[in-house]
């Protein structure tokens, strides 16, 4: 029988399971999701009772700037015959303790990864860990995010409001619509990115603004998924059932099926274009290094597998030097002799 513990707090992890055969065909994804999920979902509740004590104190730093504030200042916007005022000091000042959540997301995004390539984690000691060596990266991320937010917002009611009297305004608020979507995108990869690969910060955007093209039917399914999330919870505020439920879905669950889906989804891209790449590289820099095969046969064999692969076979995109490439900049560069597939 089962031993499921208090939300796996107590669970016995010295004991062995019945570990999964090497021979064993694996399984569509979406099938491993779920299988997934039933596997960790004590851990999955552990990560998220783990991460609601920094998003309550959060919460708490917000609510007092939201009755401090000693005077509150409107934007005033006119929709047709309709004026709506934006609470400045609500939408740009009470969002400032944000950031200083955002290197808690380090520990939960670690976490949920190792869950995603079905890797064990101890979630405290991990979550732990995660977060003091990766707060800096993800604080600076916090801040950018933020600012990004202040200008694109003001920068999309500038240019509506000009754009009710010139139709030519319209153009650069598709722009900034752009942006932010791009922007959002982005960040499905990023956190995932700081905890997997030691590069620095600008090379992680860089990637995941590659990764945001690259795997647009990702993101748009994630988006998807959360905006249903967001409708669903938006209608259990109707009964008094349902909002406990609401509730109890927020405490215990919320925020790590959040992290455990976005990673769950876009690993596999990452794997493809990143992790294996540089594995591949490690080993052939091992093997340089033993003297196992000599320069030119090497050569011999890289010239000869790629006379063997199709053009329309090859990946579009290269991991070099910690960065991903467009194959085509490489070849037009002639450093293909670098790439790693």
């Amino acid at each position: 029988m089962a031993n499921f513990g208090l939300f796996g707090f107590f669970n016995n992890y010295n004991r062995p399971g019945p570990g999964v055969r090497k021979d064993e065909p694996k399984k569509p994804p979406y099938i491993r999701y779920f299988q997934v999920m039933g596997r960790k979902y004590g851990k999955l509740m552990q990560l998220n009772l783990l991460f609601l004590i920094p998003v309550i104190a959060v919460i708490i730093l917000m609510g007092f700037l939201f009755f401090a504030a000693p005077v509150h200042y409107y934007l005033a916007i006119s929709i047709q015959e309709l004026e709506i005022q934006i609470d400045l000091w609500n939408c740009y000042v009470v969002p400032i303790p944000l950031i200083f959540l955002s290197p808690f997301v380090a520990g939960i995004t670690y976490v949920t990864r190792n869950f995603a390539r079905e890797e064990h984690a101890f979630v405290l000691s991990d979550f732990k860990d995660a977060v003091k060596n990766n707060w800096k990266q993800f604080l600076f991320n916090g801040i950018f995010l933020y600012f990004a937010y202040i200008l694109l917002s003001f920068a999309m009611i500038y240019y509506y409001n000009q754009s009710l009297f010139s139709w030519f305004f319209i153009v650069p608020m598709a722009i900034c619509l752009l942006l932010t979507v791009v922007l959002v995108f982005c960040q499905f990869y990023v956190p995932l990115m700081i905890v997997t690969f030691d590069l620095k910060l600008r090379q992680i955007y860089r990637n995941a603004l590659i990764f945001s093209i690259a795997g647009l039917f990702r993101n748009i399914l994630l988006v998807a998924i959360f905006v249903a999330m967001l409708i669903l919870m938006y209608q259990a505020i109707a009964t008094l059932l349902t909002l406990m439920l609401l509730l109890l879905f927020i405490v215990l669950f919320m925020f790590s099926f959040i992290s455990y889906t976005t990673n769950f989804v876009v690993y596999s891209l990452v794997e493809r274009l990143l992790i294996e790449p540089y594995y591949k590289k490690q080993e052939e820099e091992a093997n340089q290094k033993a003297g196992i095969q000599s320069t030119e046969q090497r050569e011999n064999e890289e010239s000869a597998s790629a006379g063997e692969l199709d053009e329309e076979d090859k990946p579009e995109y290269v991991y070099v030097n910690g960065r991903l490439r467009k194959r085509s900049e490489l070849e037009d560069d002639q450093v293909f002799e670098d790439k790693h597939y």
